[in-house]
C-alpha cells in the first residue's frame, strides 16, 4: 500500500492511515503512562492572554532554541522565501534570528529580552505561513508584505504587550524547570531535527539534547467548567509524536536514550527513559530497531538489513 500522508501529524490524526493503525496495534498500552502524568501535572501557572495560542508557542519555541545556540537560523522560516517573495526577506529573517539568539545573552535585562522575544515572535508568524500559506489573507504580516513594509522594524513592532508579557512568563518559568537544558554545557543539541523517515513522511522534532529528546507544549488544559481550574493531561497525539520521532529516527542518527516533554504553562517536565516507555506502551520488550525497521517498510523506504539490538 502506498503512503498517502505528508507528514507524522495527519498520520496520526487518521484513523484510517496504515501508520496509525501500526502505532494502534503496537502501542495499544497508553493508560499507565497517561495517569503517571496526570499525577505529575501540577497546577496551570501561566495563564493565556489575548495573544495567539499558536503563535505564543512558536515563539516560546523559538526562544528556547536561540538560548541554546545564540547562532541558530530558523529553516523553515528561510525556505518559506518564495511563498512571500519579497527582495529583502532572507535578510530580514537573518536579522530577526541576531536579535532573537541575544536570548542566549547573561544576565538577559529585560530590553534584551523584549527583543528577543518580539523577534522571535515575527519569526513564528513566517513560520506559520511556511506551514499553511492558506492563513495570509488574516495572518498580521499581509498588511506589510500588502504595502512594502516588511522590514524588522515593522516585524519587530508585530507582537503585541500582552504577547511580549506572556513570553516572559513562559520564559522564566522555564530558565528555573529546563536549568539542566538551558544552562549546562550539552555535547551535542540539534534544534528542530529532522529524521531518516521524514524524507516519507514529514516530521520535525522541537529539539534534542545529548540523547535527550524534548518536545515542549505550551498548551492550556482541558476546562473543569464545575471549579473553573484547568488541568493537563497527556493525549494519544502527545504519546505517538514523541514515539514516532524516535522511529522516524531509523539511522539511530541521534542515539536517542531518553523522552522527555515540557509542559510550559504548568512548569513540568516528564522525562521518560525511552526502552521503558516503549515496553510499557507494548505490554511487552519491544526491539526497535526491528520496529523501526517496520515502520520504514510501511513509509516505502527501500528495505535495509537489521540487526536487533
Amino acid at each position: 500500500m502506498s503512503y498517502q500522508y505528508s507528514n507524522l501529524t495527519g498520520a496520526i490524526a487518521d484513523k484510517n492511515c496504515p501508520l496509525r493503525g501500526y502505532l494502534d496495534h503496537r502501542f495499544p498500552n497508553l493508560k499507565p503512562v497517561q495517569a503517571d502524568y496526570r499525577a505529575s501535572a501540577g497546577t496551570l501557572l501561566v495563564e493565556g492572554n489575548g495573544a495567539s495560542p499558536g503563535t505564543v508557542g512558536a515563539a516560546f519555541d523559538y526562544l528556547l532554541r536561540f538560548t541554546l545556540d545564540p547562532a541558530y537560523l530558523p529553516q523553515t522560516a528561510i525556505i518559506a522565501e518564495p511563498i512571500f517573495n519579497r527582495p529583502n526577506y532572507l535578510d530580514a529573517v537573518t536579522e530577526l534570528a541576531e536579535l532573537a539568539g541575544h536570548a542566549h545573552t547573561r544576565p538577559l535585562s529585560e530590553h534584551t529580552f523584549t527583543t528577543a522575544a518580539r523577534a522571535s515572535w515575527a519569526l513564528a508568524l513566517c513560520t506559520e505561513l511556511y506551514r499553511n500559506p492558506f492563513v495570509l489573507p488574516t495572518s498580521p504580516l499581509a498588511d506589510p508584505l500588502r504595502t512594502g513594509t516588511f522590514t524588522v522594524d515593522t516585524l519587530l513592532g508585530l507582537a503585541s504587550a500582552d504577547a511580549v508579557a506572556q513570553l516572559r512568563s513562559l520564559y522564566t518559568l522555564a530558565v528555573t524547570e529546563l536549568a539542566e537544558i538551558l544552562s549546562a554545557a550539552p555535547k551535542r543539541v540539534t534544534l528542530g531535527p529532522t529524521f531518516a523517515a521524514s524524507l516519507h513522511c514529514g516530521a520535525d522534532a522541537d529539539l534534542i539534547v545529548d540523547g535527550v529528546l524534548v518536545e515542549l507544549k505550551t498548551r492550556l488544559g482541558s476546562l473543569n467548567r464545575k471549579t473553573g481550574q484547568r488541568s493537563d493531561s497527556l493525549s494519544l497525539a502527545d504519546i505517538y509524536q514523541v514515539i514516532g520521532y524516535v522511529l522516524f529516527d531509523t539511522t539511530d542518527t541521534f542515539a536517542i536514550h531518553t523522552v522527555a516533554l515540557y509542559s510550559a504553562r504548568y512548569g513540568a517536565l516528564h522525562r521518560w527513559p525511552l526502552q521503558q516507555l516503549l515496553d510499557t506502551l507494548a505490554g511487552a520488550p519491544v526491539d526497535l530497531a526491528a520496529e523501526r525497521a517496520t515502520v520504514s517498510a510501511l513509509l516505502g523506504a527501500p528495505k535495509v538489513p537489521v540487526e536487533p539490538r
